[in-house]
């Protein structure tokens, strides 16, 4: 009896040395597998005729096998993924049932029906195995001891599984809080993909791994467009939908990927290790941009399409840490983007210097104002039957120090980039406005305005600030815009365009006709102006298609009660199909060419305009103005 009584002290002592060694571990932040390791062989130098085994249960009730170093690998290999149930062996039984389960012969118990080949493969012949139960209630897991000969568990062993079950218990509940927390951190809510801290804690692993395997990295940067406008116009709801659906197509596309990660709103990255980079990417990037591509269906009611822009990076020939990487197929995207087709682009030495001269180019944009290097020249605007100037438009001119007169077609997206626009765009607003304030008070100024300006900047104050100086009534000022502006932000645009018109200021449509959805820009905002697009005008002479399509909105404007102007007129030929089609007003050449205001001083000071259209024929004077 004092012998059984020093052995269940000596058991007890044990335990406790046993307990606080798994606390410590589980407190140092060491890996679950590890720590249930490291259990089962504690418990086994305690139980030395038993041959233990720690098993998980998954959210869906399937076995997880977490830690059993005295059985074979392809046992636990076996037996992972299983269903718990009430015939599935001693541990899936168990958690099953939530209570311990005694097999004293495996060969022969229903339990082990399916399994009792496995077993005789591995040679335990008996088990009891007990459920791990979290704090409330849930069962999370099993420990089980197998025994090598048909035999029930005795009570010093049923203690010692008691007492692990219970570190069992703490170090699951541990490793799936600390779980919560990681994603928490580094997951992204909508998508599950990770996130910006993940890819920042995990990315330089992958390129270690690779490098001492001596193998490739690519990194896939992709981003959407037009996802903005879909966001806008069809509601947040729909706008993670897409995003969800994307993700999906991600994962299967990149279903090897090393890490992949949601960077923003619409932009996500990709990392994938291959052992010869070259083609194995380009099969990649083609797979993924052409999945991401194809058309999505959402609520089954609602088919949507986004482009898709990718810019590839490689370890090690193209960078050697995250920044370095990310900023290279950050380049390589710009590329793709600013061809204006999706698709996906690699990144070379030659696109970074094309990065490089982009944002000189772009510095240069950001301190022309201030240097005194942008002017203004204006373009008169004049009644198609009349001949008699109606107004001017203000036309931004950019004269480089180096590179001279840069066309606005170049320049003005590289403001819009660089985040000057706003400066140039009140800039011209004001030089416009103060010319305009020296005009007779029945010439109006048109002001063209970046969708930019209107989405990034709060523009109707700084066009009522700027009517306020100068003293010009609202009246006289229209602003021009393009469509894009709906695309860049159709709720923003709107808003402000309603203020403008609040404050009596004209709105016209640029370039009509060319935008993506015409008729329903025009249902979105009742604009004073129509303008068609020049393309349109130089060939509706020859051109049969493009003279009707200018006849279209010549009776589009007028069931709409919108007078029509029309940009590029050059000939009479044009100008006279034009007034037989019953367009409103003209712009161009053949009227004018865009000049310093001082050029047409005779018709600011309320002269005879100088190249006014009269009756059916031309003045001379135009023909010296072009």
């Amino acid at each position: 009896m004092s012998g059984s009584r020093a052995r269940s002290r000596d058991v007890e002592n044990r335990l406790k040395d046993i307990q606080h060694e798994i606390l410590v571990a589980v407190a140092s932040g060491e890996p679950l597998v590890d720590v249930m390791t490291l259990l089962c062989r504690r418990a086994e130098e305690v139980a030395p005729n038993a041959i233990c085994s720690i098993i998980a249960v998954d959210s869906e009730g399937r076995l997880r096998p977490l830690a059993a170093p005295a059985l074979p690998d392809w046992y636990s290999a076996a037996i992972d993924g299983l269903l718990t149930g009430p015939l599935t062996g001693s541990c899936g039984t168990a958690a099953y049932l939530g209570e311990p389960v005694e097999v004293v012969n495996i060969r022969t118990d229903p339990r082990w029906a399916d399994y009792k080949d496995l077993a005789a493969k591995v040679g335990p012949k008996a088990c009891w195995s007990s459920p791990i139960k979290s704090h409330g209630g849930r069962v999370v897991g099993t420990f089980a001891f197998y025994f090598r000969r048909s035999r029930p568990a005795s009570r010093l062993e049923k203690r010692i599984v008691d007492r692990c079950v219970h570190l069992c218990a703490i170090a699951i509940e541990n490793w799936e809080a600390q779980g919560r927390i990681r994603r928490l951190a580094f997951e992204d809510p909508l998508t599950g993909l990770g996130n910006r801290a993940m890819l920042v804690e995990e990315f330089p692993k992958i390129l270690d791994r690779a490098q001492a395997a001596g193998k490739e990295v690519a990194v896939f940067y992709v981003d959407l467009n037009g996802f903005r406008t879909i966001n806008a116009a069809r509601g947040h709801k729909v706008g993670d939908q897409l995003l969800c659906a994307v993700t999906e197509r991600i994962r299967k596309a990149c279903a090897n990927a090393d890490l992949t990660a949601r960077l923003g709103a619409d932009e996500f990255l990709i990392a994938k290790t291959e052992e010869h980079g070259g083609a194995e990417f380009e099969a990649i990037a083609a797979a993924l941009s052409m999945a991401l591509s194809e058309r999505y269906s959402i609520d089954a009611a609602m088919e949507l399409k986004v482009g898709v822009s990718v810019g590839i990076a490689r370890f090690p020939q193209d960078g050697d840490d995250l920044d370095a990487l990310m900023g290279h197929a950050d380049t390589a995207l710009g590329q793709v983007k600013s061809s204006g087709r999706p698709g996906y682009a690699f990144y070379t030495a030659k696109l970074d210097a094309e990065r490089r001269a982009r944002r000189a180019f772009e510095r240069d944009v950001s301190v022309a104002a201030a240097a005194g290097q942008l002017s203004l020249v204006f373009q008169p605007q004049a009644d198609a039957h009349t001949g008699a100037i109606k107004g001017f438009e203000a036309l931004l001119r950019w004269n480089h120090p180096i590179h001279g007169f840069v066309p606005p077609a170049k320049f003005i997206p590289a403001a819009e980039a660089c985040g000057a626009i706003d400066a140039i765009g009140a800039f011209v607003l004001r030089r416009a406005l103060e010319q305009a304030s020296k005009w007779p008070s029945h010439l109006r100024v048109a002001v063209n305005v970046s969708p930019a300006q209107i989405v990034l900047a709060d523009f109707a104050h700084v066009v009522e600030r700027a009517l306020q100086e100068s003293g010009v009534d609202p009246s006289r000022l229209e602003i021009e815009v393009t469509e894009s502006l709906f695309i860049y932000d159709a709720d923003t645009a709107l808003q402000t365009l309603n203020r403008l018109k609040a404050l009596g200021v004209s709105v016209a449509m640029d370039d009509f006709g060319t935008g993506y959805s015409s008729l329903g820009t025009l249902r979105s905002f009742p604009f004073d102006r129509i303008k068609i697009d020049r393309s349109f005008v130089g060939d509706m002479v020859s051109n049969k298609d493009a003279a009707a399509i200018v006849n279209s909105i010549m009776s589009l404007g007028r069931a709409i009660g919108r007078r029509v102007i029309a940009e590029g007129v050059e000939t009479p030929a044009q100008l006279d199909l034009l007034r037989r089609q019953g367009c409103n007003e003209v712009q161009g050449y053949l009227i004018g060419k865009p000049l310093p205001i001082e050029h047409y001083a005779d018709v600011t000071g309320g002269a005879e305009p100088r190249g006014a259209v009269n009756g059916d024929r031309l003045d001379p004077a135009v023909t010296a103005v072009v």
